[in-house]
């Protein structure tokens, strides 16, 4: 097979730049945040002696306040421009963040790990750099977003073993400085590159159009959100969220009580998260094959089957069969999810709608582990009842696309 040619290779980089910029960067922000946090809690745990509630609550706040601060970070982004949302989630972010790591109380870690986080999500997360390479690359969206996704994908990859080992060598305290300079290490070049967006046009008007949607999108928010389309698109993000986040945080007592060992489940985890990276780098092909609804339909139906799969464990083998087709699927549905808002939504409003989206999946992700909890006890630790409800979850998320492909005419009430 012939190799490509340098001046190949220099062409697609120029081309797509500013979206591997943008996926360094976000492969930074989530690297801390969340993946290297569930490393570290136990080491602070033992560390300090403060309980993990209390640990957890700093997690649960960063990412509670942070769907709130998406809200303005996302009007901010749509008003402004990416320069002030991406300088202000590095560098508001990165104090706070490093200052958790120099307190001696857990009520100022919680605090400052809160506000951190928060600033962080709403500000470098996939809300804001969706939503800019969207706007950055207006004609070929698929092929940008799947660009970017895949380039942060390498987030937990790079950032779990990295967090492990630094907390091993230097401590809880000393890693997590060192990994928020590696982070702004990462973020720094695309803060410094996207400093403006394309202009989007005035809202088209005519006296056809019921309302003044045009190819760009909703001429206001408010128009936007009594969009049947819309309302449809946001609560198929909520239930998908839902699920995901019980399925995610249940998986491993779930194998467990299946049968599989602990170490073999969470190795389990990690071959998860490693099959999200080809995952990703399909989305173009099955985007340009199926198209974007019947694509991530076909996303969703695969994750109800997994979910079923290790319903079904008593063979173990159902269980790897899980995780295979969580991994495989886990990295295309938030694309997918952000292709399809950006045709739903339009341009011209895309980064305060997509932070509304943002938001209410976050809760609902944030939700999903607790409820799923919540019925676990009130089962006595049977698993079965928990994966029924997580699988109609999945089937409700199924059948709102279904139903979103029914009211793609942007009926507005």
């Amino acid at each position: 097979m012939k190799l490509p040619s340098l001046s190949t290779v220099a062409s697609w980089l120029k081309t797509w730049q500013p979206a591997i910029l943008l996926g360094i960067l976000t492969c930074g922000a989530y690297g801390l945040v969340l993946y290297g946090f569930g490393i570290i809690a136990g080491p602070i745990q033992e560390d300090e002696g403060w309980s993990s509630a209390l640990v957890n609550a700093a997690f649960m706040g960063s990412y509670l306040l942070g769907a709130a601060a998406s809200l303005v970070s996302g009007r901010v982004l749509d008003v402004l421009g990416p320069r002030l949302v991406l300088w202000s989630g590095l560098i508001v972010g990165t104090i706070f963040l490093m200052a958790a790591s120099y307190v001696g109380s857990v009520w100022l870690f919680i605090v400052f790990w809160t506000l951190g986080g928060a600033v962080t999500i709403a500000g470098l997360f996939y809300n804001v750099t969706m939503p800019i390479t969207a706007r950055l690359y207006p004609q070929r969206q698929t092929a940008a977003m799947t660009v970017l996704v895949t380039t942060g994908g390498f987030s937990s990859v790079i950032f779990m073993p990295l967090t492990g080992l630094f907390t091993e060598e230097f401590g809880w305290r000393w890693a997590v400085r060192i990994l928020l300079v590696l982070a702004a290490a990462l973020s720094l070049p695309a803060v410094l590159t996207v400093r403006r967006l394309p202009v989007i046009p005035p809202p088209e008007q005519s006296s056809e159009q019921a309302t003044s949607v045009d190819r760009y999108g909703y001429a206001s928010v408010g128009e936007a959100l009594r969009s049947r389309e819309v309302q449809v698109t946001i609560a198929m993000v909520i239930a998908s969220s839902f699920a995901l986040g019980a399925l995610l945080n249940h998986f491993v007592p779930a194998a467990v009580a299946a049968g599989l060992s602990l170490t073999a489940s969470a190795s389990l985890t990690g071959l998860r998260g490693f099959l999200s990276l080809p995952g990703r780098a399909l989305i173009g092909p099955m985007a340009t094959l199926l198209g974007l609804r019947p694509a991530l339909g076909a996303g969703y139906f695969v994750m109800l089957l997994g979910t079923l799969c290790l319903l079904a464990a008593g063979p173990l083998w159902w269980i790897y069969l899980s995780a295979i087709i969580a991994g495989l699927v886990w990295g295309q549905t938030m694309p997918l999810q952000g292709l399809i808002a950006s045709e739903v939504y339009g341009l011209r409003r895309l980064g305060t709608l997509m932070a509304i989206q943002t938001s209410a999946g976050n809760v609902a992700l944030a939700i999903g582990p607790f409820a799923a909890g919540v019925l676990l006890d009130s089962v006595a630790g049977d698993y079965q009842p928990v994966l029924i409800a997580i699988a109609a979850m999945n089937a409700l998320t199924f059948l709102l696309l279904v139903l979103l492909t029914r009211v793609r005419g942007r009926t507005v009430g």
